[in-house]
């Protein structure tokens, strides 16, 4: 199990000064690795002692030692130094490509492990159900937020080339919280939540689930109350050898509906990218290059 997933596994079980420590190493895993513990209990807004007691939760003797922990992820993470067995002498162009051929291939192969994850973790029947509840939803809501707001922002922009009936708003804000008070049993909300776990999400995935609206997910945590609350769960898988998480994952999902969208909707389709070609051009949106 790695560190992240002791920190969300952990989340439910501990007091709510122990879970902003948690969310705050989830959010700033990186500053955490290379700052103190006084400075993670200001920013968590706790004691110092809750930050120790905490790292103690988690297996280790106090916070040096989870921090040592964090700090070998980063250090994994950042580096991209992969040994190819070749010399390479300077300025050397053809050694210096092929080298780099042998890292790209490192991250191609982190991809493929992801892929492979979401195949073999979803079943056909999961991708078409939640399929069925993007088509029988009147109204659909997508909730995301930093590294979950670019995927969304595809799988938003697929459903309203479709169907025109759903709306992105940032998980975090207040406006999310006015828009589910606006919405019926006949809606939807969909929670795209990767790598981190907000707090104020799952509030409002908690929230949702009060007012009798479907909800449906995507993410790489099945622990959270948004997995828990979750008509139907789509599980990612976002490992990346660099300094941020990989969104090919959460991308094929989406490509995944996109697609079923379009066996069962083709003739709906169709007729919409027609309207909005002519839409575009009526107002200027696009050029016509025989003009």
């Amino acid at each position: 199990m790695t560190l992240f997933e002791k920190i969300q596994n952990s989340i439910n079980e501990v007091s709510e000064a122990k879970k902003r420590v948690a969310y705050y190493i989830l959010d700033n895993w990186l500053e955490a690795a290379f700052t103190t513990a006084r400075k993670v209990s200001i920013e968590a807004n706790v004691s110092e002692s809750v930050v120790v007691r905490y790292s103690q939760d988690l297996g280790f003797t106090g916070f040096p030692e989870l921090q040592k922990e964090i700090q070998k992820m980063a250090k994994n993470r950042l580096s991209l130094s992969f040994t190819t067995g070749k010399e390479t002498e300077p300025n050397n162009v053809e050694g210096d490509f092929l080298e780099i051929n042998d890292e790209i291939r490192n991250v191609y192969n982190s991809e493929i492990r992801n892929l492979n994850s979401i195949m073999y973790n979803n079943n056909l029947e999961t991708f078409i159900n939640f399929k069925n509840d993007i088509l029988n939803a009147n109204k659909i809501l997508i909730l995301a937020r930093k590294n979950s707001y670019g995927p969304a922002e595809i799988l938003n922009g697929h459903i309203n080339e479709i169907f025109s009936k759903s709306i992105l708003i940032n998980g975090e804000t207040i406006e999310a919280l006015d828009y589910i008070r606006g919405l019926s049993e006949e809606d939807l909300v969909i929670f795209i939540s990767i790598p981190s776990i907000s707090k104020r999400m799952e509030d409002f995935s908690n929230y949702v689930k009060e007012r009798n609206v479907k909800q449906i997910a995507i993410t790489n945590n099945h622990f959270t109350n948004i997995s828990k609350n979750a008509h139907t769960l789509l599980a990612t898988y976002v490992d990346s050898l660099s300094f941020s998480n990989s969104h090919i994952g959460t991308i094929f999902i989406i490509d995944i509906i996109n697609y079923l969208l379009t066996t069962q909707e083709g003739p709906t389709i169709f007729k919409n990218i027609e309207e909005m070609k002519l839409l575009n051009e009526r107002f200027g949106l696009t050029k016509d290059n025989n003009l």
